[in-house]
Formats: structure tokens, sequence, C-alpha cells
């Protein structure tokens, strides 16, 4: 039996058994009785404790977790010139969001519509400090969230789910981490920031909680000017104690002040140095306790 440790769902409860009097004599009849409560109370025990107990540790236990992160990734189908605005043709869009930015090579692109397999509507070309130039089919695309302006704030989108026990990303609003059981949770988050122009930018990241700001937990980065054709970069990593109740949701709000850095992905490399994907945003969160009485 696995036992889940939530604020809904604790270990059982034992309460001690009241035990009858004894007998003025001796009574074999009341002392098997005696013995038979015992030993059912002391198998209860027994059970509870063999989940706490094992050869690795409390493995029987199992608490709310989960982990998150955006990584938009592609590969484009059709090469472009530097100048082109026509619909861009690409292998897949599954990962990406209606409408936003995307990241090939130093440059960024953005787009007002999607179909499963094309970005188009209003496609700008070298946006946010980058420059426009062409791009061979074949190369990796991978996607950058902004603000869309100086002082605009954004919501941190999540796309994919790496492990999931009683909190997910909202089915209709990928911004939203619910949490289906009440307790005080640790979550943490890291952001690669990304500056493409000659400007250095403070950028502003924190918590929300249905919504509503939670209070001291902003961080601010200032993120470098680009460097020859290479962007400022900036990780942004925090982690923070929130309690919710059941079906609280949980946003990360963030700010440029120039409204030019982006969260951005980078592809994985195959060759030297070989690397996995670089996810702009990874989101984690794991039960600590139940709320106190």
């Amino acid at each position: 039996m696995t036992y889940i440790v939530t604020s809904e769902y604790e270990i059982n409860r034992v309460v001690a058994p009241r035990l009858p009097n004894a007998t003025i004599t001796y009574n074999q009849q009341a002392e098997d009785e005696y013995t038979r409560i015992l030993r059912l109370y002391f198998n209860q025990l027994d059970n509870i404790l063999g989940q706490l107990t094992t050869s690795i540790g409390a493995s029987g236990l199992v608490f709310p977790y989960g982990a998150f992160h955006q990584n938009g990734a592609t590969t484009l189908s059709v090469g472009i010139t530097n100048v082109s605005t026509t619909p861009i043709q690409v292998a897949s869009t599954a990962a990406f969001p209606s409408s936003g930015w995307l990241l090939i090579g130093s440059e960024l692109i953005s787009y007002t519509t999607k179909t499963a397999t094309t970005f188009d509507g209003t496609i700008t070309r070298g946006v946010l400090g980058t420059t426009n130039v062409a791009h061979s089919a074949g190369v990796d695309i991978t996607e950058a969230q902004g603000t869309g302006g100086a002082t605009t704030i954004g919501q941190v989108l999540f796309n994919n789910t790496d492990y999931s026990n009683g909190v997910s990303v909202d089915a209709t609003d990928q911004t939203k981490i619910v949490f289906s059981n009440a307790g005080v949770y640790n979550l943490q988050f890291s952001a690669q920031l990304l500056n493409f122009t000659t400007s250095e930018d403070n950028v502003t990241i924190w918590f929300r909680q249905n919504g509503t700001d939670i209070s001291a937990s902003a961080s601010i980065e200032q993120v470098n000017s680009k460097h020859g054709s290479s962007p400022g970069a900036r990780i942004c990593t925090v982690n923070l104690f929130v309690q919710v109740a059941a079906n609280d949701y949980v946003q990360l709000a963030w700010v440029s002040d120039t409204g030019n850095t982006v969260l951005a992905s980078f592809p994985a490399s195959t060759v030297a140095p070989i690397h996995p994907l670089s996810p702009g945003v990874i989101f984690t969160c794991q039960f600590v306790s139940a709320v106190a009485p």
C-alpha cells in the first residue's frame, strides 16, 4: 500500500485501544481478548511504520510535485531571404503559442497567427534589436517569449510537463500551474533572459497566486547589452515557499524596463560541444508540508 501525504490524505491515525479492566481471578477468555486487542493495535502500527522505514527510506510515501518547462522548438522547412515576410514554413508549430516571437540564429521574428506547419499573419523581421538575415532550410527555430512593450506585464507560458502528481498546467491557460491539494509548497524557477540591443535592461519576475501578486516574491535582474553578435544573457533563479488551497493556481509574471529582453530557448547541439535543448523557463514545485493547524 502507498500512502499519499497531504492535508486531504493523511497517514491513517491509530488511536490507542481502550483495554478492558482485569478480572479478579484468572480468566483465559478475558486474557485472550486482551491479547487480541493489543495484537490488532500493534499490527496497525507495524503497517504504518513499514511505509516509513524501508531499506531505501520512505519509499512508500508519495507527495504532490510538478516539473514544467517552455521550449518551443522546430526546424525551418523552406529557406527564407533576409526580407521575406511571407508565411514561414516549418516542421511543426505545435509547441508554440498562437502568436509570439521566433528565434532563428541571432534574429528574432514576430508573428501573429499560425497553422499546423506555418507561422503567418503579420511577420516582422529583425525585431527587438536583432538584424534580419537569410536562413536556410533545416535550421533550428526556438520560441522566445516577450512582454510586448516597455513596462508591459507578461505571463510566462509552460508547454511541457516533465513530472506531475497533483500539480499540473491548466488545460486552457498554459500560464497557470494548478495545485489539486492544499499545503505548503516549495516553488522554484529558472528563466533564461536574452537582450539583443546595445543597452542594458532590467527585468523583474515575480509570483502570482490566483491572479494576485504574492508579497515579497519579486526579483530584479540586470541583463547586459549584446557583445558583437551575441546577446547579453542572464539566468534568474528563485525559490519560494507558498501556502495554497486546493485548486489554487500560481503564475510567473514578468516585465522588462525597455520591452526588449526575451525569455528564449536554445536548440540542442549535435556537434561538439554536444548538449541538450536549453529551455527558456523551467518551473518546479514540491510539497513540503500540510498546513499547520
